[in-house]
């Protein structure tokens, strides 16, 4: 609460000085202007409310990577989703300051054009700020856009777009380092959900995951909206100077590197986890490059021999980063029938009761169902049974879990051997259960249970998918789950045989080791 407080003074404080100081106008004669003076003071406000915003912005982002970074904190769903929403509000609040500046920007130039029309034809010159006069003791800054040639050349308001971009760049790297710390929490739970065998523990990295994914995406939109002001900022701002300065071949020269990178960008869009740092860690050598031409043109010796030293030392930030898109799993306990002990379930192991699925398809045997519960011995050893209680009191009984209804048909048959009266085959479909015997009797209703196309799933003869088995199987069919189906894994579902093949033929050439078939279900 006091950081809070504190922040908030920081703010009106800042406002309140922006208020009362004016910058003096590029052109006296607009001093007895009140409506242009009054919107160089809201301009003035505008831009100290946004500089503050920002800092509370760095200043968070420091403070929750710090937490991050400490083994003793672990960082909470909760907490990854408080810190994006604050840090999407805070952007949202500088969106509306800058149209909000861009408005009074326009009204600014407006005026300053009329005044300008004004006096061109007649007899008093136009009379212009003594600041832009040229000086002849010139004190060169190290930093390229502090030098007098800028700040003489640029309007005002110019010259404070490109002061702000020049903030923005300096921050890009950590920007792109806390990316880059992103990413890994990524693919870290990434790789966690793919490994773990509990549902429960699956939902748990799956919401991290999701928050994360949603972080990472605020802070790409980040990147990309200052890299995108920077571009547009510097390279207008040295274009013009250059083209005042007669610099013709200078500019034409870095028009064409320009586009050329913009094209290497473009040809790698998509291809990785974010266009954003790809698109920064591909462009800022070549404005940087761009900067000490610039620097060099102009004499600007310091500047120059300060860019040089960062070229010698530029570090490009990482971003061929693998594209992470997790799809949920499913955790479907399919269980052949078998024939155990007539006493297996008792009281001390009693049957348990039937799960329901949200999400997946699985098919049981029903084998009766009763208005009490019944003895183990009329169900003759058979396993895994499982039970249910409907609103009217009564016990459902069914046994097994079959992923195609072939192998349920298959199972309603062996339980017809072993002479069970009426076994019937039902459908669980995302929570949703039908009783398929019930349904193939009513015309009506065939419609609910009639094939939808071919479906083919590729099945793993093994225990256990080792590191290379799933990187293979995520690489060749990345939006297909894996799910356990007993002792076998079950790939799926392709809706055409030729990419279930595929993925065969890939495992085979890579695991030979591994026995590997295609099958397809019916629905």
């Amino acid at each position: 609460m006091v950081r809070k407080i504190y922040t908030t003074l920081i703010i009106l404080s800042l406002s309140a000085i922006a208020f009362v100081y004016a910058d003096e106008p590029q052109f006296p004669g607009l001093r007895s202007n009140e409506r242009y003076m009054a919107l160089k003071k809201q301009n003035g406000v505008l831009l100290e409310r946004e500089d503050s915003i920002q800092l509370i912005i760095n200043s968070t982002r420091e403070e929750f990577n710090r937490k991050r970074s400490i083994d003793s904190i672990i960082i909470s769903p909760t907490d990854i989703e408080q810190f994006t929403s604050h840090i999407l509000t805070l952007e949202e609040q500088i969106f509306e300051l800058r149209q909000q500046r861009g408005d009074v920007i326009t009204e600014l130039n407006n005026i300053e054009q009329e005044y300008i029309l004004a006096h061109m034809f007649s007899s008093s010159p136009i009379e212009e700020s003594d600041d832009t006069a040229p000086s002849n003791n010139v004190i060169q800054n190290p930093i390229l856009i502090k030098n007098d040639i800028f700040r003489d050349n640029l309007s005002e308001v110019d010259y404070e777009e490109l002061e702000a971009a020049q903030d923005e760049d300096d921050m890009m790297m950590e920007l792109c380092n806390e990316y880059a710390s992103l990413y890994n929490d990524l693919s870290n739970t990434s790789r966690l959900y793919m490994q773990t065998t509990s549902e429960s523990v699956a939902d748990s990295l799956f919401s991290v995951y999701n928050t994360l994914k949603t972080t990472a995406s605020v802070l790409n939109e980040d990147i990309d909206r200052q890299w995108a002001h920077i571009i547009d900022t510097k390279y207008y701002a040295y274009g013009y100077i250059l083209e005042k300065n007669n610099r013709y071949d200078l500019l034409d020269s870095s028009s064409a590197k320009f586009s050329e990178m913009q094209q290497r960008c473009a040809n790698e869009d998509g291809i990785y986890n974010s266009d954003a740092v790809m698109h920064y860690a591909i462009g800022y050598p070549t404005l940087l490059d761009y900067e000490i031409a610039v620097a060099q043109e102009m004499g600007l010796t310091e500047a120059l021999s300060a860019l040089q030293s960062k070229q010698k030392s530029l570090v490009v930030p990482e971003y061929k980063y693998e594209i992470i898109d997790m799809q949920r799993r499913l955790f479907l306990d399919y269980a052949p029938i078998k024939v155990g002990k007539t006493n297996f379930y008792n009281n001390n192991n009693p049957v348990p009761e039937l799960k329901v699925y949200e999400r997946g398809t699985i098919y049981r045997i029903l084998l009766g169902t009763f208005r009490t519960k019944q003895p183990m011995t009329l169900f003759k050893g058979i396993q895994p049974l499982y039970i249910t209680q409907d609103e009217n009191k009564e016990y459902s009984y069914y046994v097994g879990g079959f992923a195609t209804l072939k192998e349920a048909e298959e199972a309603q048959l062996f339980l017809k051997d072993k002479d069970f009266k009426r076994p019937e085959i039902c459908r669980w479909r995302d929570g949703e259960m039908i009783n398929i015997d019930n349904l193939s009797k009513n015309e009506d209703d065939t419609e609910n249970v009639a094939p939808v196309g071919s479906r083919y799933v590729v099945i793993l003869d093994c225990s256990t998918i080792s590191d290379a088995l799933r990187e293979t199987i995520t690489s060749t069919s990345p939006d297909k789950s894996i799910s356990r189906r007993g002792a076998q894994f079950a790939i799926g579902t392709f809706t055409d045989h030729s990419e279930a093949d595929l993925l065969l033929s890939t495992i085979e050439e890579k695991h030979p080791e591994i026995t590997v078939s295609i099958e397809e279900l019916n629905f």
